[in-house]
């Protein structure tokens, strides 16, 4: 019997439902290359939920999508064509970490569509993907995922844990330990500035389609323990968004 039902009783999910984790590219690629240290922490939480749940984890492109698109700003002014670099990285990035994983009951190919997504949750316990069209990030593909296979809570992945109601570096910006999603779109609709590879906790186009769907957000860091108490709903350090 696997060590998570000691955790039985906090369980956010019933069994064998699906999770869906947006796997942040500025966790998985640093300036020094992949994070290798990471993915195997990443791994080995993920294999004690393995049975328990089905996952769907979709990985951005981080450091790795900046060293294309910054550069080719400079020669390139087609938006459309520096969102398609961005999400050919994020799936190089996907591929990576898939590769990592091959010991368990992973889908075979990167997913880059919702219609093999819906097959591919059927057969396997692990599914990747990355971006899936220009002018949508990693956060919105992961919302749309969620929405597919009917989960109503989405994991969010990345180097901070906390919605600020303005950017952290600027003066007065307060931490929002919980928020509704009114208010994520909100703070959204101030600083998605929709180009391609942008900075923002979570994007407008994925802070609509979560509110649309009523999706919960939980955000945490890359520190795997917080992932683990999001997981099994635990209090966690970082923001929760829900109405």
């Amino acid at each position: 019997m696997r060590q998570i039902y000691k955790y039985k009783p906090y369980l956010l999910f019933d069994i064998m439902d699906t999770i869906c984790l947006s796997l942040g590219g500025h966790v998985v690629f640093k300036k020094n290359g992949v994070n290798v240290n990471y993915i195997n922490k990443f791994l080995k939480l993920i294999k004690d939920y393995v049975g328990i749940y089905k996952f769907v984890i979709v990985v951005g492109g981080g450091y790795a999508s900046r060293l294309y698109t910054q550069p080719a700003r400079e020669i390139i002014k087609n938006n459309e064509v520096l969102d398609e670099i961005a999400i050919a990285i994020t799936r190089i990035n996907a591929l990576i970490v898939k590769d990592i994983f091959s010991e368990l009951n992973v889908y075979p190919n990167v997913i880059t569509n919702l219609d093999d997504l819906r097959s591919a949750t059927r057969t396997s316990e692990i599914v990747f993907m990355g971006g899936l069209t220009p002018g949508m990030t990693t956060d919105s593909v992961a919302v749309l995922a969620s929405e597919v296979v009917n989960s109503k809570v989405m994991i969010n992945i990345g180097n901070g844990s906390f919605v600020y109601d303005r950017p952290p570096s600027k003066p007065g910006a307060k931490r929002l330990e919980k928020l509704d999603h009114n208010k994520l779109v909100e703070i959204a609709a101030k600083y998605d500035t929709r180009e391609a590879d942008a900075s923002f906790i979570f994007d407008l186009v994925a802070s609509k389609l979560a509110k649309r769907a009523n999706i919960e957000i939980r955000f945490v860091n890359d520190q795997i323990e917080e992932l683990r108490s999001a997981i099994i709903n635990r209090k966690h350090n970082g923001s929760i968004v829900k109405n």
